[in-house]
């Protein structure tokens, strides 16, 4: 997994369901090695080889319709969800889960659930979907939803396209401005994790009317520098760190519009000067990106909200790092947390494969996730998300360690009754 590689892959670019035909029955016998793309490809520095056949509908990005009076949009798979939330802001809509990159398109955030900080209040974007279009392994076109032909609705829906090639969507959407709805936010700051937890798992049991919450902690392996003399090597100390964030709506002041106005200036920024820092030399300006995003700015709008994360966290979680994402059942949410943290630190500590370990978690209120609890014979319940993302040290991880860290993973999650979330796109 350490060292990047790049692969000549024959990729389509279909517009259209009938390209979309065409491309899966010239590749029967090969269904399986094809790979769908939603938008254009993110380097991460973890590619492995992979000479499969791609998919990408980045051009079948068309939103098709707007119903004012059913409060849904239909758009193609491909469609952008910034794109779509601003054409339906022109109505006074809005969608009611966003992913925090501007870049997630409609049916790649369905192919995988999609969770974002409002799933507290509107559970994840699958939640969200009335119907869908796709095409099935053997290039047939097909059809289902909420009321017809439901099982198949649920099997396509978060099976990552492997269950099908989704082409068009119809989306729930609500009354919004998101431009002028203005939130504040109430932070609290904890240096100690069992603090943090305790904290997040209450304001997840009890959101109260928050429009959006988000937890984020940063713990750091001791940072070895070289002395002056250059002999020998000077230990730094650990920085453990976590902030809650709740974000309520409010009518903003003068003075706190100017605040907003001035905040959003500096992440975005942050958020350059991040991107173009790359390598080990740039380590420490994406760490510092992502620390300005712990101090969440008193007010701004709904859309900014949505989007806080785009310019920062995509930037300075760039580069080889190990991410696990899992839907914690509340009533053991603070077991599930403590588990994969000592996971992931008991790691550390014994091989030094990670330096940074950071999390983020919120709350998450999904009608799909409990009848997928229900399902598979678990309590159904509502479910906290917990997202760890393990920075690499450059001799990356080995695949017996990497094996080694998935088992301990699955036995958490079998012992806690908790589900993974694959958010690969």
């Amino acid at each position: 997994m350490s060292t990047p590689h790049t692969f000549a892959a024959e990729e389509y670019l279909p517009r259209d369901t009938a390209d979309v035909v065409r491309t899966v029955r010239n590749s029967r016998g090969r269904a399986r090695n094809l790979t769908v793309r939603g938008g254009e490809p993110i380097d991460d520095g973890l590619s492995l080889p992979d000479p499969r056949t791609v998919v990408s509908l980045r051009k079948m990005n068309a939103v098709l319709d707007i119903n004012l009076g059913r409060h849904t949009v239909r758009v193609q798979a491909g469609a952008k969800l910034s794109d779509i939330d601003r054409r339906l802001g022109a109505h006074g809509l809005g969608l009611p889960i966003i992913g925090d990159h501007r870049d997630i398109t409609a049916g790649g955030f369905a192919s995988v659930g999609g969770v974002s900080t409002a799933s507290h209040k509107y559970g994840m974007f699958i939640d969200q979907i009335v119907d869908l279009e796709y095409v099935d392994t053997d290039g047939r076109i097909g059809t289902c939803g909420r009321d017809h032909h439901t099982e198949r609705f649920h099997r396509i829906l978060g099976a990552g396209g492997r269950a099908g090639i989704i082409t068009a969507l119809t989306l729930d959407v609500r009354d919004i401005d998101k431009d002028h709805t203005w939130l504040t936010t109430d932070a609290d700051r904890f240096l100690d994790f069992d603090s943090f937890v305790e904290h997040a798992y209450a304001e997840i049991a009890r959101p109260g009317n928050a429009a959006l919450q988000v937890g984020r902690w940063v713990d750091t392996a001791p940072l070895k520098v070289s002395r002056p003399v250059g002999t020998g090597h000077v230990q730094l100390g650990t920085v453990r760190f976590g902030q809650w964030s709740s974000l309520y709506p409010t009518t903003p002041t003068r003075s706190l519009r100017a605040r907003r106005e001035v905040g959003t200036k500096t992440r975005k920024s942050l958020g350059v000067i991040a991107s173009a820092a790359g390598g080990r030399a740039g380590a420490p300006v994406r760490n510092a990106a992502a620390g300005a995003l712990m101090f969440a700015p008193k007010v701004l709008t709904l859309r900014d909200a949505e989007y806080l994360a785009d310019t920062v966290v995509s930037s300075s979680e760039r580069g080889p790092a190990y991410r696990v994402a899992i839907f914690a059942p509340l009533s053991t949410y603070t077991s599930v947390f403590y588990r994969l943290h000592d996971l992931f630190a008991g790691h550390r500590e014994r091989t030094g494969c990670f330096t940074v370990i950071s999390a983020m978690t919120y709350g998450v209120r999904s009608k799909y996730l409990r009848e997928e609890a229900q399902a598979r014979g678990l309590a159904v319940e509502d479910h906290g998300l917990i997202t760890f993302t393990c920075r690499l040290r450059p001799s990356a991880l080995p695949s017996e360690l990497l094996r080694d860290i998935v088992t301990g993973i699955d036995e958490i999650c079998a012992s806690e009754h908790a589900l993974r979330y694959d958010s690969a796109d």
